[in-house]
Protein backbone atom coordinates (compact mmCIF):
# COMPACT_ATOMS: atom_id res chain seq x y z
CA UNK A 1 0.00 0.00 0.00
CA UNK A 2 2.82 2.45 0.32
CA UNK A 3 3.56 2.73 -3.28
CA UNK A 4 0.18 2.98 -4.66
CA UNK A 5 -0.89 5.94 -5.57
CA UNK A 6 -3.07 8.03 -3.14
CA UNK A 7 -5.23 10.59 -4.14
CA UNK A 8 -4.71 14.24 -2.83
CA UNK A 9 -7.48 16.27 -3.37
CA UNK A 10 -6.20 19.89 -2.71
CA UNK A 11 -8.75 22.79 -1.57
CA UNK A 12 -7.54 26.16 -1.30
CA UNK A 13 -9.82 28.64 -0.27
CA UNK A 14 -8.14 32.11 -1.89
CA UNK A 15 -5.75 30.50 -4.35
CA UNK A 16 -6.22 28.97 -7.87
CA UNK A 17 -7.12 24.99 -8.47
CA UNK A 18 -3.33 24.61 -9.77
CA UNK A 19 -2.04 26.27 -7.04
CA UNK A 20 2.29 25.75 -6.02
CA UNK A 21 0.94 23.11 -3.45
CA UNK A 22 0.34 20.59 -6.29
CA UNK A 23 3.87 20.55 -7.25
CA UNK A 24 5.21 19.52 -4.17
CA UNK A 25 7.48 16.50 -4.23
CA UNK A 26 6.40 14.03 -2.04
CA UNK A 27 8.07 10.72 -1.54
CA UNK A 28 4.89 9.21 -1.90
CA UNK A 29 2.94 9.02 -5.65
CA UNK A 30 -0.32 11.05 -5.76
CA UNK A 31 -2.56 11.80 -8.21
CA UNK A 32 -3.47 15.76 -7.47
CA UNK A 33 -7.31 16.55 -7.59
CA UNK A 34 -7.23 20.31 -7.50
CA UNK A 35 -10.28 23.03 -6.60
CA UNK A 36 -10.86 26.30 -6.00
CA UNK A 37 -12.95 28.18 -3.99
CA UNK A 38 -12.49 31.17 -5.83
CA UNK A 39 -15.64 32.74 -7.23
CA UNK A 40 -15.76 30.67 -10.61
CA UNK A 41 -19.13 32.03 -12.05
CA UNK A 42 -21.19 34.93 -12.76
CA UNK A 43 -24.16 33.45 -9.77
CA UNK A 44 -21.22 32.94 -6.99
CA UNK A 45 -19.71 36.84 -7.75
CA UNK A 46 -22.74 38.31 -7.07
CA UNK A 47 -23.59 36.83 -3.91
CA UNK A 48 -22.53 38.90 -0.83
CA UNK A 49 -22.01 38.05 2.78
CA UNK A 50 -21.84 34.79 1.64
CA UNK A 51 -18.99 32.66 -0.04
CA UNK A 52 -21.30 30.25 -2.65
CA UNK A 53 -17.80 29.51 -4.18
CA UNK A 54 -16.22 28.01 -0.68
CA UNK A 55 -19.03 25.94 -0.22
CA UNK A 56 -19.21 24.53 -3.45
CA UNK A 57 -15.67 23.99 -3.40
CA UNK A 58 -16.34 22.21 -0.20
CA UNK A 59 -18.94 19.49 -1.16
CA UNK A 60 -16.52 18.75 -4.67
CA UNK A 61 -14.03 17.60 -2.32
CA UNK A 62 -16.83 15.77 -0.41
CA UNK A 63 -17.83 14.20 -3.39
CA UNK A 64 -14.39 13.27 -4.59
CA UNK A 65 -13.33 11.94 -1.63
CA UNK A 66 -13.26 7.94 -1.17
CA UNK A 67 -10.87 4.84 -0.29
CA UNK A 68 -7.48 5.92 -0.18
CA UNK A 69 -7.75 9.79 -0.50
CA UNK A 70 -7.27 12.26 1.41
CA UNK A 71 -8.21 16.16 1.51
CA UNK A 72 -5.98 18.93 2.09
CA UNK A 73 -8.06 22.13 2.96
CA UNK A 74 -6.74 25.88 3.00
CA UNK A 75 -6.98 28.30 5.60
CA UNK A 76 -9.79 28.03 8.70
CA UNK A 77 -12.83 28.78 6.76
CA UNK A 78 -12.33 26.49 4.25
CA UNK A 79 -11.18 24.42 6.40
CA UNK A 80 -14.42 24.38 8.31
CA UNK A 81 -16.55 24.01 5.47
CA UNK A 82 -14.47 20.97 4.37
CA UNK A 83 -14.56 19.04 7.32
CA UNK A 84 -18.78 19.97 7.92
CA UNK A 85 -19.49 17.77 4.58
CA UNK A 86 -17.01 15.02 4.77
CA UNK A 87 -18.83 13.77 7.69
CA UNK A 88 -21.20 12.49 4.96
CA UNK A 89 -17.96 10.43 3.05
CA UNK A 90 -17.40 8.77 6.43
CA UNK A 91 -13.53 8.42 7.96
CA UNK A 92 -11.73 10.43 5.15
CA UNK A 93 -8.58 12.33 6.57
CA UNK A 94 -8.41 15.75 6.07
CA UNK A 95 -5.38 17.82 6.37
CA UNK A 96 -5.89 21.56 7.44
CA UNK A 97 -3.21 23.64 5.50
CA UNK A 98 -2.36 27.65 6.48
CA UNK A 99 -4.19 27.62 9.70
CA UNK A 100 -4.12 31.62 10.40
CA UNK A 101 -6.72 34.32 11.79
CA UNK A 102 -5.73 37.98 11.65
CA UNK A 103 -8.06 38.26 14.31
CA UNK A 104 -9.55 35.46 16.46
CA UNK A 105 -13.16 34.62 16.15
CA UNK A 106 -15.11 34.94 18.87
CA UNK A 107 -19.02 34.88 19.45
CA UNK A 108 -21.31 32.54 16.49
CA UNK A 109 -18.57 32.23 14.76
CA UNK A 110 -16.23 30.55 17.60
CA UNK A 111 -18.79 28.10 18.34
CA UNK A 112 -19.07 26.94 14.42
CA UNK A 113 -15.13 26.54 14.26
CA UNK A 114 -14.70 24.73 17.61
CA UNK A 115 -17.47 21.99 16.17
CA UNK A 116 -16.26 21.69 12.69
CA UNK A 117 -12.19 22.03 13.70
CA UNK A 118 -12.70 19.05 16.13
CA UNK A 119 -13.24 16.89 12.67
CA UNK A 120 -9.88 17.66 11.39
CA UNK A 121 -7.12 15.62 11.97
CA UNK A 122 -4.15 17.83 11.56
CA UNK A 123 -4.04 21.70 11.11
CA UNK A 124 -0.87 23.23 9.83
CA UNK A 125 0.14 26.65 11.71
CA UNK A 126 3.23 28.77 10.86
CA UNK A 127 4.46 29.73 14.04
CA UNK A 128 5.22 27.96 17.49
CA UNK A 129 3.12 30.99 19.16
CA UNK A 130 0.11 30.06 16.88
CA UNK A 131 0.61 26.38 17.94
CA UNK A 132 0.08 26.97 21.51
CA UNK A 133 -2.68 30.22 20.70
CA UNK A 134 -5.11 28.17 18.57
CA UNK A 135 -5.21 24.90 20.86
CA UNK A 136 -6.36 27.16 23.67
CA UNK A 137 -8.67 29.28 21.53
CA UNK A 138 -10.44 26.66 19.59
CA UNK A 139 -10.12 24.31 23.03
CA UNK A 140 -8.70 21.48 20.84
CA UNK A 141 -5.54 19.56 21.97
CA UNK A 142 -2.50 21.09 20.77
CA UNK A 143 -1.15 17.83 19.40
CA UNK A 144 -3.60 18.13 16.47
CA UNK A 145 -1.72 21.49 15.22
CA UNK A 146 1.40 21.39 13.27
CA UNK A 147 3.72 24.30 13.28
CA UNK A 148 5.73 24.42 10.64
CA UNK A 149 7.46 27.35 8.71
CA UNK A 150 6.70 29.29 5.84
CA UNK A 151 7.75 27.91 2.78
CA UNK A 152 8.05 29.45 -0.94
CA UNK A 153 10.33 30.63 -3.62
CA UNK A 154 11.48 34.49 -4.45
CA UNK A 155 8.72 36.25 -5.41
CA UNK A 156 8.57 37.98 -8.77
CA UNK A 157 10.41 40.51 -10.08
CA UNK A 158 9.15 42.68 -12.72
CA UNK A 159 12.37 44.45 -14.99
CA UNK A 160 11.65 48.08 -13.59
CA UNK A 161 9.57 49.74 -10.46
CA UNK A 162 6.79 51.58 -12.36
CA UNK A 163 7.57 54.83 -10.03
CA UNK A 164 8.10 58.05 -11.45
CA UNK A 165 11.11 60.77 -9.99
CA UNK A 166 10.95 58.91 -6.81
CA UNK A 167 14.44 59.89 -5.28
CA UNK A 168 16.31 56.52 -2.96
CA UNK A 169 13.15 55.67 -0.94
CA UNK A 170 12.19 52.43 1.70
CA UNK A 171 9.12 50.75 1.45
CA UNK A 172 6.43 49.04 3.56
CA UNK A 173 4.28 46.39 1.68
CA UNK A 174 1.24 44.84 3.59
CA UNK A 175 -2.10 43.82 3.72
CA UNK A 176 -3.12 42.48 7.34
CA UNK A 177 -2.28 43.34 10.44
CA UNK A 178 -0.05 46.64 9.54
CA UNK A 179 0.42 49.84 12.23
CA UNK A 180 0.51 51.99 8.82
CA UNK A 181 -1.06 54.64 11.58
CA UNK A 182 2.79 54.25 12.97
CA UNK A 183 4.59 54.34 9.78
CA UNK A 184 2.66 57.87 8.77
CA UNK A 185 4.05 58.88 12.09
CA UNK A 186 7.16 57.35 11.33
CA UNK A 187 7.27 59.43 7.66
CA UNK A 188 6.84 62.31 9.60
CA UNK A 189 9.54 62.48 11.52
CA UNK A 190 11.74 60.87 8.81
CA UNK A 191 11.11 64.79 7.15
CA UNK A 192 11.35 65.55 3.28
CA UNK A 193 14.26 64.62 2.41
CA UNK A 194 13.37 60.96 2.95
CA UNK A 195 10.67 59.31 0.47
CA UNK A 196 8.46 56.20 1.74
CA UNK A 197 6.77 54.24 -1.10
CA UNK A 198 3.72 51.92 0.47
CA UNK A 199 1.93 48.95 -1.34
CA UNK A 200 -1.03 48.46 0.60
CA UNK A 201 -4.89 47.38 0.41
CA UNK A 202 -6.57 50.92 0.32
CA UNK A 203 -8.77 49.73 2.94
CA UNK A 204 -5.55 49.29 5.10
CA UNK A 205 -5.24 53.05 4.88
CA UNK A 206 -8.94 54.43 5.74
CA UNK A 207 -8.86 57.64 7.77
CA UNK A 208 -5.05 57.82 7.42
CA UNK A 209 -3.51 61.32 6.44
CA UNK A 210 -1.16 61.02 4.75
CA UNK A 211 2.74 62.73 4.18
CA UNK A 212 3.79 64.45 1.14
CA UNK A 213 6.77 62.43 1.58
CA UNK A 214 4.48 58.95 1.13
CA UNK A 215 3.89 57.43 -2.36
CA UNK A 216 0.79 55.28 -1.81
CA UNK A 217 0.10 52.30 -4.41
CA UNK A 218 -2.93 50.10 -3.84
CA UNK A 219 -4.08 46.94 -6.38
CA UNK A 220 -0.25 46.60 -8.04
CA UNK A 221 0.99 43.19 -9.47
CA UNK A 222 3.23 40.78 -7.39
CA UNK A 223 5.83 41.22 -9.68
CA UNK A 224 5.67 45.26 -9.31
CA UNK A 225 5.62 45.23 -5.68
CA UNK A 226 8.72 43.21 -5.15
CA UNK A 227 10.44 45.61 -7.86
CA UNK A 228 9.43 48.35 -5.79
CA UNK A 229 11.06 46.61 -2.93
CA UNK A 230 13.74 45.01 -4.63
CA UNK A 231 14.74 49.02 -5.68
CA UNK A 232 14.46 50.43 -2.35
CA UNK A 233 16.89 50.86 1.10
CA UNK A 234 14.79 48.71 3.01
CA UNK A 235 11.40 47.16 3.63
CA UNK A 236 9.78 48.27 6.60
CA UNK A 237 6.99 45.83 8.25
CA UNK A 238 5.07 46.96 11.37
CA UNK A 239 2.94 45.12 12.87
CA UNK A 240 0.16 46.24 15.21
CA UNK A 241 0.76 44.07 18.23
CA UNK A 242 3.24 41.66 19.85
CA UNK A 243 0.47 39.24 18.82
CA UNK A 244 -0.06 40.01 15.80
CA UNK A 245 -0.06 36.75 13.37
CA UNK A 246 0.75 38.50 10.24
CA UNK A 247 3.54 39.75 8.11
CA UNK A 248 5.19 36.06 7.74
CA UNK A 249 5.09 36.35 3.64
CA UNK A 250 6.31 39.69 3.28
CA UNK A 251 9.26 38.94 5.61
CA UNK A 252 10.28 35.70 3.73
CA UNK A 253 9.81 37.46 0.39
CA UNK A 254 12.46 40.14 1.25
CA UNK A 255 14.88 37.81 2.86
CA UNK A 256 14.71 35.42 -0.21
CA UNK A 257 15.51 38.85 -2.61
CA UNK A 258 18.57 39.77 -0.09
CA UNK A 259 16.63 42.70 1.39
CA UNK A 260 16.99 44.51 4.48
CA UNK A 261 13.96 44.75 7.32
CA UNK A 262 12.86 46.57 9.52
CA UNK A 263 9.99 45.28 11.66
CA UNK A 264 8.25 45.37 14.96
CA UNK A 265 8.66 42.46 17.06
CA UNK A 266 5.86 39.86 17.53
CA UNK A 267 5.43 36.21 18.33
CA UNK A 268 4.25 34.48 15.38
CA UNK A 269 7.26 36.15 13.30
CA UNK A 270 10.20 35.34 16.05
CA UNK A 271 11.61 32.28 14.61
CA UNK A 272 11.41 34.17 11.18
CA UNK A 273 13.52 37.42 12.16
CA UNK A 274 15.84 35.77 15.50
CA UNK A 275 19.08 35.72 14.43
CA UNK A 276 19.14 37.91 11.64
CA UNK A 277 22.08 40.58 11.56
CA UNK A 278 19.60 42.53 8.56
CA UNK A 279 16.43 42.54 10.01
CA UNK A 280 16.33 45.37 12.68
CA UNK A 281 13.36 45.33 14.96
CA UNK A 282 11.74 47.38 18.21
CA UNK A 283 8.62 47.24 20.14
CA UNK A 284 5.04 47.61 18.66
CA UNK A 285 3.51 51.27 18.87
CA UNK A 286 7.34 52.51 19.16
CA UNK A 287 7.50 55.40 16.90
CA UNK A 288 10.60 56.85 18.31
CA UNK A 289 12.63 53.36 17.89
CA UNK A 290 10.67 52.79 14.10
CA UNK A 291 12.36 55.83 12.69
CA UNK A 292 15.64 55.21 14.24
CA UNK A 293 15.70 51.59 12.76
CA UNK A 294 13.97 53.44 9.15
CA UNK A 295 16.84 56.11 9.03
CA UNK A 296 19.58 52.80 9.81
CA UNK A 297 17.49 51.48 7.08
CA UNK A 298 18.21 54.76 4.70
CA UNK A 299 21.57 55.81 6.15
CA UNK A 300 23.31 52.10 6.05
CA UNK A 301 21.76 50.81 2.88
CA UNK A 302 24.70 49.86 1.46
CA UNK A 303 26.26 47.61 4.69
CA UNK A 304 22.82 46.10 5.54
CA UNK A 305 22.03 45.22 1.56
CA UNK A 306 25.59 43.30 2.02
CA UNK A 307 24.72 41.55 4.75
CA UNK A 308 21.14 40.22 3.42
CA UNK A 309 22.66 39.38 0.32
CA UNK A 310 25.22 36.85 2.10
CA UNK A 311 22.19 35.23 4.09
CA UNK A 312 19.72 34.45 1.21
CA UNK A 313 21.32 30.80 0.52
CA UNK A 314 20.71 29.94 3.79
CA UNK A 315 17.09 31.56 3.74
CA UNK A 316 16.70 29.46 0.95
CA UNK A 317 16.97 26.23 2.83
CA UNK A 318 15.38 27.61 5.35
CA UNK A 319 12.37 28.32 3.20
CA UNK A 320 12.42 25.53 0.50
CA UNK A 321 9.38 23.99 -0.57
CA UNK A 322 10.81 19.97 0.58
CA UNK A 323 9.53 21.06 4.19
CA UNK A 324 5.98 20.94 3.56
CA UNK A 325 6.66 18.08 1.52
CA UNK A 326 7.74 16.19 4.20
CA UNK A 327 5.21 17.17 6.43
CA UNK A 328 2.85 15.91 3.42
CA UNK A 329 4.55 12.92 3.92
CA UNK A 330 4.58 12.64 7.07
CA UNK A 331 0.48 13.47 7.30
CA UNK A 332 0.28 9.71 4.47
CA UNK A 333 2.23 7.65 7.04
CA UNK A 334 0.49 8.63 10.16
CA UNK A 335 -2.81 9.23 9.22
CA UNK A 336 -3.82 7.84 5.46
CA UNK A 337 -2.00 4.59 5.23
CA UNK A 338 -2.79 3.32 8.55
CA UNK A 339 -6.69 3.96 7.80
CA UNK A 340 -6.25 2.35 3.84
CA UNK A 341 -4.50 -0.93 5.61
Amino acid sequence: MANAVLTAINVPDLSPADDAFTQLQTRHALRWVGLSGQPANALERSIRGVRLSRYRAAAQAALRAGPRSFVISHLPLMTAAVAHLLRLRGDVPHLGFAFNFTRLPTGRRLQYLQGALRRVDKMVVFSRYEHELYSEHFGIERERFQPVIWTQGPPPVQADTGLNDVRPYLCAIGGEGRDFALLMQVARRLGSAMRVVVVARPQSLVGLEVPDNVTVLTNISLAQTWAIANGSRGVMVPLLTRETCCGQITLVSAKLLGLPLATTRAHATREYVEGRAAVLQCDPGDVAGFADLARRLYEEAASLRALAQSQKAAELAIHDRRHWAELVDAFIERDVLNRSR
